[in-house]
C-alpha cells in the first residue's frame, strides 16, 4: 500500500508540472477599471494577436501611445513553428491572460513555443527581470549530480551562446533563440531551449539567460526537467523533446564511456 501511495503521489506531482504549469500567466503592477478605454483596447488587440503574429512570420508588436491609456503588446513564436501551432499557442496565451489578469495593467505568459506580453508602460529594450517564475518536476534526476551538472552547464552555455549571437537588429524575424541537445548515454539525451524577446540587446539577452540558469540551479538543482520564465527571457530543458524545437537537431554521441557507467538507469 505504501508503494502504491508513493506511485500515486509521483503521478500527481508529474501532472502538476505540465505545459499548463510552465505557461502560467504572470500579472502585476497597477489596475485598470473594467470597460475602461485601456480594457477595451487590451481586449481588442489581444483578440486579434494570433492572426497578426502568424501573418508577420512569428513576431508582431503594436502600441497605443495615448496617455493615460498607453498600451504595448508583443506576441511571438519560436522560429520554425508551424502557422497553425503558432496561432493556437498565441490564442491560448491571450485567452489565459484575459482570464487570469482581469484588471492588471501588466501581464505576460511564456509557454514552450510562444509568448505574449502587454503593459501600460514602455518595455522595449528594458532590462526587466522580475517577476520571474521557476517551474520544475520535483522528481529526482536519478544521476550523479556532479557529472550531470557538468554536462547540463556545458549544454546551457552552448545554447545561450548560440541564441544571443543569432539576432539581427535590422529584422525581428531573426530572434534570440536556440535549441540544443547533449547526450548522457546512447539512450539518454538532455534537450535545452532558450529564447529572449528581440527588442533587447545581445548583451542583455545573454545576461538574462545566464542569470536565469544560475537562479534555476539555486531552486531546482537535481530535479528532472524544468523551466524558468522572465519577462524577456526563457529557459527550458528536459529529458525528452518538446515544443517541436528539436526536429532538426542532431544529438551528439556520449562524450565518454564514464558517463554511461556513472548514470543510474531510470524510465522517462
Amino acid at each position: 500500500m505504501e508503494l502504491i501511495n508513493t506511485l500515486l503521489l509521483q503521478i500527481f506531482l508529474f501532472c502538476l508540472i505540465t505545459l499548463d504549469s510552465v505557461s502560467a500567466q504572470t500579472c502585476f503592477n497597477g489596475y485598470f477599471k473594467p470597460n475602461s478605454t485601456f480594457d477595451i483596447n487590451r481586449r481588442l488587440i489581444l483578440s486579434t494577436l494570433a492572426s497578426k503574429v502568424t501573418a508577420h512570420n512569428g513576431f508582431y508588436s503594436t502600441s497605443i501611445s495615448q496617455n493615460p491609456n498607453q498600451l504595448l503588446i508583443i506576441g511571438m513564436c519560436i522560429p520554425g513553428t508551424k502557422p497553425e501551432t503558432c496561432s493556437d499557442c498565441i490564442k491560448g496565451s491571450t485567452d489565459g491572460l484575459l482570464r487570469s489578469c482581469p484588471n492588471q495593467t501588466v501581464g505576460y505568459v511564456w509557454p514552450d513555443c510562444c509568448m505574449v506580453r502587454y503593459s501600460n508602460i514602455s518595455f522595449s529594450g528594458s532590462l526587466i527581470m522580475e517577476p520571474s517564475q521557476p517551474v520544475s518536476d520535483p522528481a529526482p534526476i536519478g544521476v550523479d549530480l556532479k557529472l550531470f551538472d557538468r554536462i547540463w552547464e556545458e549544454l546551457m552555455s552552448r545554447t545561450i551562446t548560440a541564441a544571443s549571437s543569432t539576432h539581427k537588429s535590422s529584422s525581428f524575424k531573426h530572434m534570440y533563440y536556440a535549441a540544443e541537445v547533449a547526450s548522457l548515454t546512447t539512450f539518454q539525451t538532455i534537450y535545452a531551449m532558450v529564447q529572449c524577446t528581440p527588442d533587447v540587446s545581445s548583451g542583455d539577452c545573454e545576461f538574462c539567460l545566464k542569470k536565469t540558469v544560475v537562479d534555476y540551479k539555486k531552486c531546482c538543482r537535481g530535479n528532472k526537467g524544468g523551466a524558468f520564465v522572465r519577462p524577456f527571457c526563457f529557459i527550458r530543458w528536459d529529458l525528452y523533446p518538446f515544443a517541436g524545437a528539436f526536429e532538426n537537431v542532431t544529438s551528439p554521441p556520449p562524450s565518454s564511456p564514464s558517463i554511461k557507467e556513472s548514470i543510474s538507469s531510470y524510465h522517462l
